[in-house]
């Protein structure tokens, strides 16, 4: 579904840019913000209808009137319970869905809009404790100057349905930069980014009539019945075609919010150079991973709470946040685990006893090898996991069950390939260094 509403968001992103420019030669935020929201709400009821856009005003209306200027427990308190409702209004054919009779396409691209939305409030709520909002906003301590402001950042169309997430403050931040005029080099640098993730589209739906791995996720029998090559090469295909659909969805909208002079995160890095959890955590959803550092990990750090009870919050809320299903847990779950396991190791691995020994007894070269060895078992459970999520509870738990009961030398042979897999990630982290 993610094509065809990139497709009709089109002329709209088109008229949203034209009139933008025109608006900034003015240099007046509020007219702006104002531009973004009718924008926005016009295209959500061409996409919609009057009463799935009337949902999303009434969730963002009653989100504002009831966090606005309170704490930073009352905010995730509400905040968390309206991601519970949104989970309930997500169920396919439940009572929402029928009660208002969306089809599917529209029950489905209100309840992404929703959630979007839901992280947008957070960081919004948050930020103006810290008293971004009104330093950025032009008539201070202003009820409906805050609200417009609110609107305009969780409406804001480039990123309204697929992402990524920009935070609050650097959204007002953006929007404060004086205006300026593109150069040639400017206009040839995003057409040359627009051709690039048109490749990709072409590139996907090509393939997507040849290899049927998509297809197969939905076929547990036959997966089943794949001899180990066969398996594993279907579970790097899986991981390889996810990524590519991020990489057209956030690389292009964040093409897109650069002509708005709007810093979005960038495309995720190839999940194929990436062996350690907390890096694949860090660069594949940038927007979701600074949330989680500044508004949920390091204020628990500064509340004198520790690091693996501020890592199992975090995890908590992608989990409600992606959808509480078997599925998602036990990825979440995973992660969690993957992630402290990393962070033991990496501390054990800072010990003055450790460093002596590896410095006396092993050359850098084969510590490099002990630590990609090391890496090669964690490396599977982060896979599995992620098999977990984007293919389901039934897809993962095969590829357990076939780990754990494949003859030994096979297994050997996979591990030996994640260590190689290890070993070029290692040394493309260092040539970016």
């Amino acid at each position: 579904m993610w094509i065809p509403l990139m497709i009709k968001l089109i002329p709209w992103i088109f008229i949203h840019h034209f009139v933008s420019f025109l608006v900034k030669i003015l240099s007046n935020v509020v007219v702006l913000c104002t531009w973004y929201i009718f924008m926005s709400i016009s295209f959500l009821y061409y996409l919609i209808g009057a009463l799935g856009t009337l949902c999303i005003v009434i969730q963002l209306s009653m989100l504002y009137i009831l966090t606005y200027r309170q704490s930073r427990l009352i905010i995730w308190l509400i905040n968390t319970l309206f991601l519970f409702l949104i989970h309930f209004l997500k169920i396919p054919d439940g009572t929402f869905q029928s009660t208002f009779k969306f089809n599917d396409e529209e029950h489905y691209i209100l309840t992404l809009v929703m959630c979007w939305i839901q992280l947008r409030s957070i960081s919004y709520s948050i930020d103006n404790i810290e008293q971004h909002l009104d330093s950025d906003c032009d008539i201070k301590f202003y009820f409906f100057n805050n609200f417009l402001c609110k609107l305009a950042y969780c409406l804001y169309l480039p990123t309204l349905s697929l992402g990524p997430l920009i935070l609050y403050h650097e959204f007002m931040n953006s929007l404060k930069r004086p205006f300026q005029i593109w150069k040639l080099s400017d206009f040839g640098y995003f057409f040359l980014q627009v051709f690039r993730y048109i490749f990709w589209i072409f590139f996907t739906n090509f393939w997507l009539h040849f290899l049927y791995f998509n297809a197969m996720q939905y076929h547990p029998e036959v997966v089943k019945t794949l001899n180990p090559w066969a398996l594993y090469g279907l579970g790097y295909c899986m991981g390889q075609f996810f990524l590519i659909k991020y990489v057209i969805v956030y690389g292009l909208n964040h093409t897109l919010c650069a002509i708005d002079n709007i810093k979005a995160p960038t495309q995720p890095k190839c999940i194929a150079r990436i062996h350690l959890y907390s890096d694949m955590w860090k660069y594949f959803d940038k927007g979701l991973y600074k949330f989680l550092v500044r508004y949920i990990y390091v204020p628990l750090l500064k509340s004198n709470y520790n690091k693996l009870f501020a890592s199992f919050l975090c995890f908590t809320f992608v989990f409600i946040w992606h959808g509480m299903q078997i599925n998602i847990f036990i990825w979440a779950a995973l992660n969690f685990i993957g992630l402290n396991i990393e962070s033991i190791m990496r501390s054990f691995g800072r010990q003055k006893f450790f460093i002596n020994i590896k410095t006396t007894y092993t050359s850098e070269i084969n510590g490099r090898r002990l630590d990609c060895i090391l890496a090669s078992p964690l490396l599977i459970i982060s896979v599995i996991s992620n098999f977990y999520f984007f293919a389901g509870e039934e897809i993962g738990s095969i590829y357990v069950y076939r780990i754990l009961h494949d003859p030994p030398y096979t297994t050997f042979i996979l591990l030996f390939f994640l260590y190689c897999c290890c070993q070029v990630s290692t040394d493309v982290k260092r040539w970016e260094l």
